[in-house]
């Protein structure tokens, strides 16, 4: 059996993990100050800013069941040779929780997360230890789609590598599915257990209707 040191662990369901969800890709250009503020997160220090992403996602088809996520997608910083990373997760299930840190060294926490919605206005509700943030999202009136797959983007940035417990891991999702506007993105008590993106400057943000997203075995190494 493989990973047999994960059996106790509740491991039960082993990578490649194929995936399938609707989601949204947000970009933002994060300063310096914007970091400082923020340093709880462990966001990768940046002497002139940089864009990161937060990804929002609801998976309908997973190995261990439906779950919905909440991430910051770190991207590098190609002057210092830094691989994407994940700083901060939320998902929606404790198998999720377990799972991806001891598959993928992700740094997962567990938190409740609550969607309504109408014809062009989302909201979702995370809930964590106590505190509540809210994310609204609007789609204009007319979104045009457009394609995507991870074959068109640089390797650099979509490998992912990990710290978690003494060891780290190395990764690197494929997916592919189709792209449509979003027109505004709005955050609002974000607390201590988020970053407030609403200091970071807004870029053109994303809904993925429908996605097919691959998680890969991790290469992992001790220290």
């Amino acid at each position: 059996m493989r990973y047999p040191e994960l059996v106790e662990k509740n491991i039960h369901q082993f990578p490649p993990w194929h995936l399938q969800g609707d989601g949204f890709i947000l970009n933002y250009w994060i300063s310096p100050q914007f970091i400082k503020q923020h340093a709880q997160f462990h966001l990768a220090p940046s002497p002139l800013g940089r864009m990161v992403q937060v990804l929002l996602v609801r998976y309908q088809n997973a190995p261990i069941g439906p779950y919905d996520e909440l991430l910051i997608l770190d991207h590098p910083l190609m002057s210092k040779r830094r691989l994407s990373s994940i700083p901060k997760i939320y998902v929606s299930t404790l198998e999720s929780v377990i799972h991806g840190q001891h598959l993928w060294g992700i740094p997962k926490e567990h938190a409740q997360f609550e969607w309504t919605e109408d014809e062009k206005h989302l909201q979702c509700k995370i809930t964590h230890q106590g505190q509540q943030m809210t994310i609204h999202l609007y789609q204009p009136k007319s979104a045009r789609q457009f394609y995507i797959n991870s074959h068109h983007i640089p390797n650099s940035m979509l490998t992912i590598r990990q710290a978690w417990k003494g060891q780290r891991f190395q990764f690197a999702p494929t997916f592919r599915g189709h792209l449509s506007k979003l027109s505004k993105v709005e955050w609002r008590d974000t607390h201590t257990i988020f970053p407030d993106f609403s200091q970071a400057r807004y870029l053109q943000s994303f809904y993925v209707p429908n996605f097919s997203l691959v998680f890969p075995k991790a290469r992992i190494n001790d220290k």
